[in-house]
Order: structure tokens, then sequence, then C-alpha cells
């Protein structure tokens, strides 16, 4: 199979920007570095020349069809696709066939990529187990769903790795826009954005590699054939926004920080802002959790709770609904106690402990002989528990928590 954006092997200038610069090997991959980084599951798969049956969960635009096709080209496999969407159990059946023939000629199980596996009816689930169980094919399957709850039937997926793909960071997005700027300039057009255009190109991308693309071709044909320059009611326009410019990570450090002042209404207008834009609330409700843990610390041990299940409703329900759970984590996090001190103390453990881990005492190694149970008979004898030479208060004075009402 070849490129959409490829005809007879050459590149197809009036193809998607997206499609033109999708990666050709696994190196050109733009995010995803906790898999394909050196110690990466998918980067020692790939170098020990084979990998399992896999299912790659992440939202739009993080980059799993691609992914489905360079692992392929990577481990030297057949490449098949099937769509979730749009076909059903006899397309199957002729895939199956498909890979067999090919498996035939090459010794080797291709790659079946199943898009939106989600999507895929129960009897078409089934057929595709039998499948992965004999070896007839190596599954590469996406979604955007969580599998574990229950849009993967669970015969399959205890067959299945599931791979966690992120949202592109902003370093990554700003990565992809500078390839998209070099690619006009290959054909002879400079587009230069100014920082409030690259600020909304960015933010309204939200994560999504192919949206900030889409959004970049689509201000830069409204340009004139001889402006290069593009500012940020170009990309409004082009995203068809009635917001104003959108600095997503602006509005989430104004959030956080709204949370950690105690400022309930702030919290919930600058969420409103990233809901406002066309952020689809996950990664605003991953900033929450990471609150809870930050701001919140041990003042609360329901905050933390509440924050995980606030991510685990967004990804389920998804927007509009979703709004609620946001709404109340954020109001609950303004509202309750904060405790510092734990999260700092790490941070000064951390420090010490890079800069070269002190050995642990012999008396708290494994199985040690000296080591007195604090229940036992001899518990109330003084013990040390710190790195020699440490005092009490090694990582900073323990500040009471702030048990707001």
């Amino acid at each position: 199979m070849f490129d959409e954006a490829e005809i007879g092997g050459h590149l197809d200038r009036h193809a998607p920007l997206a499609a033109r610069l999708r990666p050709r090997s696994l190196d050109e991959v733009v995010g995803q570095r906790h898999l394909l980084g050196p110690d990466g599951a998918l980067a020692r798969w790939v170098a020990g020349g084979r990998m399992p049956a896999l299912v790659l969960w992440g939202p739009p635009g993080s980059g799993k069809t691609t992914l489905g096709r360079l692992l392929a080209d990577a481990l030297g496999l057949g490449y098949l696709t099937l769509d979730a969407t749009s076909e059903g159990l006899p397309d199957l059946r002729r895939r199956l066939t498909e890979a067999d023939t090919l498996r035939t000629a090459t010794g080797r199980a291709p790659v079946l990529f199943v898009d939106e596996l989600h999507r895929l009816a129960k009897n078409q689930q089934d057929g595709l187990l039998g499948a992965v169980e004999t070896g007839r094919i190596t599954l590469v399957a996406a979604t955007t769903e969580p599998p574990m709850a229950g849009a993967v039937i669970a015969p399959l997926l205890s067959r299945l790795t599931v791979l966690r793909l992120h949202p592109l960071s902003e370093a990554d997005l700003s990565t992809l826009l500078a390839r998209g700027l070099a690619a006009y300039a290959a054909e002879g057009r400079t587009i230069a954005p100014d920082e409030a255009a690259e600020r909304n190109l960015i933010g309204l991308a939200a994560g999504d590699g192919r949206r900030l693309l889409s959004l970049l071709e689509g201000a830069v044909a409204l340009l004139p054939p001889d402006q290069g320059t593009l500012d940020a009611r170009a990309v409004l326009v082009a995203a068809q926004s009635r917001t104003q410019p959108y600095d997503r990570s602006g509005a989430v450090s104004a959030m956080i920080k709204s949370i950690r002042g105690g400022d309930e209404e702030a919290a919930l207008y600058w969420l409103a802002v990233q809901l406002a834009a066309g952020d689809d609330g996950r990664h605003a409700a991953r900033r929450l959790v990471v609150a809870a843990g930050e701001e919140v610390g041990a003042a609360d041990p329901a905050a933390l709770p509440m924050a995980i299940a606030c991510l685990d409703a967004v990804e389920r329900v998804g927007l509009p609904e979703a709004h609620y759970p946001l709404a109340a984590t954020v109001s609950y996090l303004a509202r309750t106690g904060r405790d510092w001190w734990p999260g700092a103390a790490l941070a000064r453990a951390l420090e010490l402990a890079e800069g070269g881990a002190e050995p642990v005492p012999p008396h708290l190694r494994p199985a040690a002989k000296t080591y007195r149970h604090p229940a036992g008979d001899d518990g109330g004898k003084p013990q040390e528990y710190r790195p020699r030479g440490r005092p009490a208060g090694f990582l900073g004075h323990r500040t009471p928590p702030d048990r707001r009402p």
C-alpha cells in the first residue's frame, strides 16, 4: 500500500499538509518519547525484531495511525488495514485471507491495523480473537476510547498490550509547526507567524498534531499570495473560532494558580476559557490531578481521588456532560485545604538522592536481625529511620496544613 500523499512514489503537493508531513520512519515521529525513546517499549520491541499484539489508546492527532504503519515498516512486515467505522465482518474475513497469503509468501504474520477498534461489533472482535490467538496476524489497533471500559471484549483485550499515547506537548507542537513552515519554504513560500499567531496555532491545536497542521494550512490559504506574515486573526478565522486569541498554557497556568490562591470563581473562568476554545477537557482534568497532589497534598485525602475520578469521567463520557465533574473538581480544589510540604520535601529529597544516595542502614535492610517492629516487645525503644547523619527536619521545616472548611 502507498501513502495517500504519494502518487507514483512522489509527494503529491496537492495533498493536505498533514499528509505531506506524515513521518516516513519512527525517527521522524514527533512526541510519544515514553514509547519511542531508547527505553520505550516500542523502540525495544523494534530493536528485538518482534512485538506483541497491541492497542494504541490515545486522543485524536496523537499519531496512532502513523505508528501502526511505521511499526510494520520497521519490522519488515506486510501491512493491511481495516476501518471499523465503515467495514464489516465480510471485509475482516477478506483481510484475514490476504494476511494468510502474505504470511505464506514471507513466513511472517503481517500487521493488521484496525482503526477505531471500539467501533467493531462483538462478532467482528470475536473474529479477530482467533486470528490473534493463532498468530495469523500481528494486530495493531487504535482507539480513542479506554479499552478497559468495555469498548473491547474481555477475551480480546486479555491478549493485547495496551499502550497509552499522550496528546502532543507544546514543545512537540512547536517542532511540528517548524516542519510545516519548512515545507512551505521548500515550495517557495516563506510563512512567518507572529507570536500571537503561533500561540493560537499551538493553543487551538490542543495537543492534536493533525489539527495544528490543518489550522496552519487553512490560515495560510487565507493570505494573499504575496503575503508571508501570519497573524492571530487569520488563525482564528481558519479555526472558525469566536474566541479571543487562545493561550492554552496561559489559561491552564491561570486555572492552577487560581486554585492555589483559593479563588474559586477565577479558577472556573479559566477552565471555561479552555473549554470555549475547543479543548476536550482531558488536558484540564490531567492538570487537576496534579493540582490535587501538589496544591492540596495531604491536607484533604479526598482531593486526589476526586480529581482522578474527574479525569476518568472526562475520558468516559466526554463533553459537554463532563462539564459537571470538571466544574465540581475545580470548585472543590479551590475551596479545600492546602499542604505544600510533601511535594517540596520530596523535591529536596530528590536533590539529595541524585547527589549520591546514602547507604541503607543495616537494621532497615530486608530480613535484618536488628530491626525492631513497632508492634513488637521492644518496639518502644528508639530506632533511627533517617539516612546516617541526617537530623530531624533535614527536608525542611514541616508547616501545619491549612485545613480550610
